[in-house]
């Protein structure tokens, strides 16, 4: 009877929570939606936060990076306004090539390489005897011409040609036969020495025209001897050595070679910019081989270029050349940097324009 019961109350419970059940599952989903219909109540996910952060700081990042380059181009800008720039430049200087101008052995070199020599100062020695021979042999000829000369000189002053005076006219017809062939055989004698004097003139003439030359042989020969020491006209930093002791040297060869200590700049820039480019505008010089130093100077001048030099930096049919333009440097801004300047040397210019 216990156990009828209890089986009872159990079917009773089991009963009511299967009524209740349904009235639960359909007042749940009406309070969950008032939930997610309102805003204050929800919650955002961490990766949707990140995401919110991500885009505002890329925003802000970005709007760093706008007004920098923006900043960046007006700076740019004004530079090109004020200044022109080309990296396409190159240090030149004068070189003097020495030459000799006799041949020889060389005997002796009195310079070392990439020596700073001042003008007049002799570099080689070429052996002296053959021009001390030559130079002795002229003086005799001289002295023979200068004997000649007086010789021929004397002759002419040897010859005295007397002028026979009038004589009256004999009224003997023999006396007058003899006066005749007098004054004839007078008169030839005259004709005879006028032509020796002549003559004489001419040898003395030829006397001295051959004593002038053996002076200019002397002058020639001292000359040649003199050229045995080869000297430098300019003062300079020496290189290209191509001479040794020993050596055969000819006329016209040329044994070293002398940079002057005045280098200057050559820049190209495109012709399009040469209006802006004026002789007398202060120009700033960066030198590779010394590139913390920057060097001042000016523009000098646009070089002249042949057509067939002149670069271009285009492939078009409407070529733009690149003009050179010669830049100078201040004394002072390269003092103590003149030797050290070598021809070919890269650069960097800014030509200030404004």
């Amino acid at each position: 009877m216990k156990r009828l019961n209890f089986l009872q109350q159990s079917q009773k419970f089991t009963t009511l929570s299967e009524q209740k059940t349904p009235v639960l599952s359909q007042q749940e989903p009406t309070n969950t939606s008032t939930e997610s219909n309102n805003p204050l109540n929800k919650k955002l996910s961490p990766s949707w936060v990140r995401y919110l952060l991500l885009l505002t700081g890329s925003g802000v990042l970005l709007s760093i990076v706008a007004i920098y380059l923006g900043n960046y181009a007006y700076r740019q800008w004004q530079y090109t306004q004020k200044y022109l720039q080309t990296d396409n430049a190159h240090v030149t200087a004068e070189i003097n090539p020495v030459t000799t101008r006799v041949s020889g052995i060389v005997t002796e070199i009195t310079f070392n390489d990439n020596q700073m020599v001042s003008p007049g100062m002799i570099l080689v020695k070429l052996d002296k005897s053959n021009y001390q021979l030559s130079l002795a042999q002229a003086k005799t000829s001289l002295e023979l011409a200068k004997q000649q000369a007086a010789l021929a000189r004397e002759k002419i002053l040897k010859i005295v040609i007397d002028t026979p005076e009038p004589q009256p006219v004999r009224k003997n017809k023999n006396a007058q036969i003899e006066q005749k062939a007098l004054i004839k055989k007078r008169t030839l004698q005259t004709q005879v020495l006028n032509q020796q004097k002549k003559l004489n003139e001419q040898q003395y003439k030829i006397a001295l025209a051959t004593f002038t030359q053996k002076q200019v042989e002397v002058k020639k020969a001292e000359l040649e001897l003199e050229y045995t020491n080869i000297a430098t006209v300019v003062g300079g930093l020496v290189g290209n050595k191509n001479v040794q002791v020993g050596q055969q040297v000819l006329p016209g060869q040329t044994l070293l070679s002398i940079m002057q200590p005045r280098p200057w700049i050559i820049a190209y820039f495109p012709e399009k910019q040469l209006e802006k480019i004026q002789p007398g505008q202060k120009v700033k010089i960066t030198v590779s081989a010394f590139a913390n130093r920057q060097f001042q100077g000016k523009v000098d001048s646009i070089a002249f270029m042949p057509q067939d030099n002149l670069t271009s930096n285009s492939a078009s049919s409407n070529l733009l050349h690149q003009i050179p333009v010669k830049i100078v440097f201040d004394g002072s801004s390269i003092q103590g940097y003149e030797s050290r300047f070598n021809p070919g040397m890269s650069a960097v210019v800014k030509v200030e324009t404004k």
